[in-house]
């Protein structure tokens, strides 16, 4: 019991930084809610597990379900014209995105997303994923450069691809 009155007094916080890191991606307010909502599902499962690490976490799940729904709108319509507050050339940048962040190595697509998509501090990313904060830095910076370069249609060097220990 004591853990459900914890996870309810973190509840608020976690369903803000959720729906804002799958809102970021998404640019749909009802695929953001829902990305939120099956992530704080999730988390209330796995509470005990995950309560001292929760806020990275929920942004990394409800992030990766963010995506999970831009899949399925690309594959039910080829361009993806299923949002119509947006223009098929704003929606193209979300799918390009996505895609470009597909490429970059797993620990800088972690980095950024945490960073970018989930507004956390680098202190908290370096102890969600156990590595210091000068690696947090150096896997955003090559990340945002590696992104930079594919949004652009440049090739990426091999230097922003590598993996920094």
């Amino acid at each position: 019991m004591i853990g459900e009155r914890a996870f309810d007094g973190e509840f608020p916080d976690l369903l803000r930084v959720a729906y804002r890191a799958a809102f970021r991606i998404t640019g749909d307010a009802a695929a953001a809610e829902d990305a939120a909502a099956e992530a704080l599902a999730r988390a209330s499962l796995r509470w005990e597990r995950i309560s001292e690490r929760a806020t990275p976490w929920v942004v990394r799940v409800a992030s990766n379900l963010a995506v999970d729904h831009l899949r399925r709108a690309a594959r039910r319509n080829r361009f993806a014209r299923d949002r119509s507050d947006a223009s098929p050339g704003e929606h193209r940048c979300t799918i390009d995105l996505h895609r470009a962040l597909q490429t970059l190595p797993r620990r800088q697509r972690e980095v950024v997303v945490l960073r970018y998509f989930g507004d956390l501090s680098e202190a908290e990313i370096a102890a969600e994923l156990g590595v210091a904060a000068g690696t947090v830095k150096s896997h955003a910076s090559r990340g945002l450069a590696a992104l930079r370069l594919l949004l652009e249609d440049r090739p990426v060097p091999a230097a922003l691809q590598r993996e920094a220990s």
